[in-house]
């Protein structure tokens, strides 16, 4: 029998008293075009939006799509959750995972399609589902990558799990970001649709088994560096990277099958990692079946966010699951910029009463990270 949870009294009110009358413009408004590059040497293109409020202090919040065929940042009705998001004191970053919209370009070509050397991590498998790779083509590397250059559409969803070292890259940019006093990486959250929530998760996983400073592994040029996650014993992370994943919401989640439900569930099992600390929201259409049963898994069965009587767990703090009423069958992107359902509304109004108001006041620290660090799929336990 499902539970849904309602949401709480007071944050149910507020909402109500803000949603009335909330006008949508659907247009999406122009940031600072941005680029990043990728420790397997490929160049991915973001768009950053700023803070109305202070930026040294605001925190920051990464949109992700699904990643597919025909997808990219500019599709779907993300204007108004950006207009938001910066008005209620959020800067907004958003991009292109590898081989969508504008993210075509293999800078390294050397580090993309190596399959031992300086890229034993990604390059078997770029190697292994996408056309024309050096170790099916001879010449010339290829230098661009699209997602239509997947060998199969099996390959592509066996892909995904890839997608976890494009954010990784992005908290890269992001953190330098924050040495520069440009944005508060302490606090950062997660808007993402569909497969994303997946990719978000495993994301997030790695990120409490990486040091949120720089390692220190010796002084001068010989120095090593931190190159992967997870480098450190997990004893020797003092403050891990985790702890600054203020929330991350979920809308119409899917459990992709490259990301097996026992998978998922180690992770949340593991000490290390406390998934079930960080705030979540799974949002669906109160008619979108697959949606409840996918955003089921991921609340009931991996995250064990209202565990049965007897567990020694608790319920998972401010992490709800919920309808959106008259979404119907509307799944993701679908839901957004429509004035009658308010999503925007609801998923501002519980970032900022439920989640940011409650997390303790606190000044950027400096990351100290120079260079791009991959995130060990092996270590995620996927083998693509």
């Amino acid at each position: 029998m499902r539970r849904w949870l309602a949401i709480p009294l007071l944050f149910a009110s507020a909402l109500a008293l803000l949603s009335a009358g909330a006008p949508r413009a659907a247009a999406q408004p122009k940031g600072d075009e941005e680029s990043i590059t990728t420790a397997d040497g490929f160049r991915l293109r973001g768009v950053f939006h700023k803070s109305a409020k202070a930026a040294d202090t605001s925190p920051v919040v990464i949109l992700l799509y699904a990643p597919g065929p025909d997808q990219d940042m500019s599709k779907g009705e993300w204007g108004v959750m950006i207009k938001q998001l910066t008005e209620a004191g959020f800067h907004v970053f958003q991009f292109d995972w590898r081989g969508h919209g504008k993210s075509k370009d293999i800078v390294d070509t050397d580090k993309f399609w190596n399959l031992t050397g300086n890229n034993g991590f990604t390059g078997a498998i770029n190697n292994k589902y996408i056309k024309d790779s050096p170790a099916k083509k001879k010449g010339a590397p290829k230098d661009e990558f699209s997602v239509k250059d997947f060998t199969s559409a099996a390959n592509a969803a066996a892909y995904l799990p890839v997608y976890v070292n494009d954010l990784a890259a992005v908290r890269l940019h992001l953190d330098k970001k924050n040495d520069n006093s440009k944005v508060n990486t302490t606090s950062i959250y997660l808007i993402g649709v569909g497969d994303a929530a997946a990719i978000g998760m495993a994301w997030i996983y790695a990120e409490w088994n990486r040091p949120s400073v720089a390692p220190m592994f010796g002084i001068g040029a010989g120095a090593q560096t931190y190159a992967f996650v997870p480098q450190l014993r997990p004893n020797l992370i003092k403050t891990p990277a985790g702890n600054d994943i203020a929330a991350a919401i979920w809308i119409s989640p899917t459990v992709p099958k490259a990301f097996p439900k026992a998978t998922l569930q180690n992770w949340v099992r593991d000490p290390v990692a406390k998934l079930r600390t960080t705030p979540m929201m799974f949002l669906v259409g109160d008619k979108d079946e697959t949606g409840k049963r996918d955003a089921e898994t991921y609340f009931r069965d991996v995250l064990v966010a209202r565990p049965p009587k007897g567990s020694s767990l608790n319920d998972a703090d401010k992490t709800y699951l919920l309808e959106i009423k008259g979404g119907g069958q509307q799944k993701g992107l679908q839901m957004l910029g429509k004035a009658d359902l308010k999503v925007e509304d609801l998923v501002v109004k519980y970032m900022v009463d439920q989640v940011q108001k409650k997390r303790p006041t606190e000044e950027s620290t400096k990351r100290e990270y120079k260079d791009p660090y991959f995130i060990d799929l092996r270590f995620l336990g996927i083998s693509p």
